[in-house]
């Protein structure tokens, strides 16, 4: 009576290997600021100081822009991109793991790539977010 239970488990643990069943831990998206705009961020240094954690969103920035078109489900598949308290940016544009740079490109360029992290665990390597 064994031979079922094996299978089941087996079973089970494909179920668990497909991605869509797993929340997002890395995700990038391109954001454009208006003229007058900021990022809206607040976030501080965190994870030894290599990533940035968001701690608020303000009202009329960039970002907050960006969540409302994410739930508002123009494009479904974004929706799980919103950006949430907690959330780590890891990488901006080509900045990676570097807080004092990452800032200077969320003031000073228009057009930013972020890249967010909330995984659990160590960071994902450098390497496989830029490229």
């Amino acid at each position: 009576g064994a031979q079922p239970l094996a299978r089941a488990r087996q079973a089970l643990s494909l179920a668990n290997s497909l991605p869509a069943a797993q929340p997002l831990e890395v995700f990038s998206f391109t954001i454009r600021k208006a003229d007058d705009t900021d990022l809206g961020l607040n976030v501080s240094h965190c994870e030894d100081d290599k990533v940035l954690c968001v701690e608020g969103i303000r009202a009329d920035g960039a970002v907050e822009s960006w969540n409302r078109q994410c739930s508002t489900g123009a494009k479904p598949e974004n929706a799980e991109k919103v950006v949430v308290l907690g959330d780590k940016i890891i990488c901006v544009n080509s900045v990676v793991y570097d807080p004092a740079r990452m800032l200077e490109e969320c003031k000073e360029k228009q057009l930013l790539r972020l890249t967010i992290w909330r995984g659990k665990g160590p960071l994902p390597e450098a390497e496989t977010l830029v490229g």
